[in-house]
């Protein structure tokens, strides 16, 4: 007997390094709303990672930050345990950056809400390249080494830093489908530093009142550390090693040691260099006055 699919109610889109992770965590603290225990299942788009592990089954019972998940039942199966009342959710970045999405998920459920966060577009292409060298996908020393580098695009390891900040025509892939009282902009610097009142308005948007207790649970953010003994750890991080490393270890365990012998909290993350930023700032002018047009949302004046 075939099982009906089930209808996913909102989809929070990204764009990558643009605080999904920590709205993940706030949205799954209520209990009105379901989230698999796979942040980022990537059904909808089309898209690659250099992890063996990312294509795996996900465990029951056991947290993923990503899957490559292509199966439309393993898809279903991850919300075996929602409860007919609440919202079910699905939080892959992948989904504004792969444009073709927007009509798959309309198809799949024209009335659902969209929830899109946004950053300067420069501050997110340096914590995505941060991101990228921190956890040995990107072997350059510097961001603007990496920004000359030979252009890869495979979603789990891509270092299109600049050109995943052109948020122009992804976003418009959206509002040519959707209602615009379907689609939520947050800007990332804005509920970043007004936590409470912008997770309420989000919680209003998905129409669902907001108890205050889910502001007293403890909320991860993916957060980059810096790391030491980084040759080791990239050579530990290969597909072969880390699939030997997982058979015999849970992933509690292995994130436990990997903070005990490899993160140094005595180092702080590099900022950008202001006049980098400036510089590159200039390139994303255009289409920030073009998104602003069609948000209604005054990125012109948030981003400087």
């Amino acid at each position: 007997m075939t099982k009906k699919n089930i209808t996913i109610d909102f989809f929070l889109i990204g764009a990558a390094r643009c605080g999904t992770t920590t709205l993940y965590n706030y949205l799954n603290n209520c209990d009105d709303i379901f989230l698999p225990s796979v942040k980022e299942p990537n059904f909808f788009s089309d898209v690659d990672s250099p992890k063996k592990e990312d294509y795996k089954l996900p465990v029951s019972g056991e947290k993923h930050h990503a899957k490559i998940i292509n199966d439309v039942n393993v898809y279903n199966m991850l919300y075996a345990d929602a409860l007919q009342a609440q919202l079910k959710g699905d939080t892959s970045p992948s989904y504004v950056w792969d444009t073709n999405v927007a009509k798959k998920l309309f198809t799949h459920n024209p009335e659902a809400k969209i929830i899109i966060s946004l950053r300067h577009p420069v501050d997110r292409a340096y914590s995505h390249y941060i991101m990228n060298h921190y956890t040995g996908v990107d072997n350059k020393n510097t961001f603007e080494e990496a920004l000359k580098a030979p252009i890869n695009s495979i979603w789990g390891s891509c270092n299109q830093y600049l050109e995943m900040g052109l948020y122009y025509n992804q976003v418009k892939a959206y509002f040519d489908v959707f209602p615009k009282e379907q689609i939520k902009i947050l800007i990332y610097e804005d509920w970043i530093n007004n936590l409470e009142l912008e997770i309420k308005g989000l919680f209003e948007f998905l129409g669902l009142a907001v108890i205050d207790s889910i502001f007293d649970k403890t909320v991860d953010s993916n957060k980059i550390t810096p790391v030491k003994k980084k040759a080791l750890l990239n050579m530990l991080r290969q597909n072969k090693i880390k699939g030997a490393i997982k058979s015999v270890v849970s992933q509690d365990r292995i994130d436990a040691l990997k903070a005990y012998f490899f993160n140094d909290n005595s180092k702080e993350i590099k900022k950008i260099d202001p006049q980098l930023r400036k510089e590159l700032s200039k390139n994303f002018k255009q289409d920030i006055i073009k998104l602003s047009e069609l948000t209604g949302v005054n990125f012109i004046s948030k981003w400087r």
